[in-house]
């Protein structure tokens, strides 16, 4: 039976995008950048821009690596300092939303 469009968006796999870039998560690279993160930002930067203070739990990458067109520009997203912010857990899945609702 044919199958009709009702304008419904098509769901993506998240764990696709995940998998495939799963090797920089595991890179050492990764692990220095992102305990000198820790180290230098130990309170959430989006909590203490709203007068808060939260412990970072999380090192969130402002430009997504994913995104970028080459491996290189996925490499330098990936490992580059300025590209990162620490984040408390629920600052995290906040951030998360709106780059997700934004696609």
């Amino acid at each position: 039976m044919p199958s009709i469009n009702l304008g419904l968006k098509k769901q993506r796999d998240p764990t696709v995008n995940k998998k495939k870039y799963q090797f920089i998560y595991q890179d050492k690279r990764w692990r220095r950048i992102r305990n000198l993160k820790f180290k230098n930002d130990p309170l959430c930067e989006r909590c203490l821009e709203n007068n808060r203070v939260h412990a970072t739990e999380e090192i969130h990458h402002i430009i997504p690596f994913q995104t970028g067109k080459t491996e290189e520009e996925v490499q330098f997203l990936a490992f580059n300092y300025d590209n990162l912010q620490s984040l408390c857990i629920d600052c995290h899945k906040i951030v998360e939303n709106l780059i997700r609702n934004k696609r």
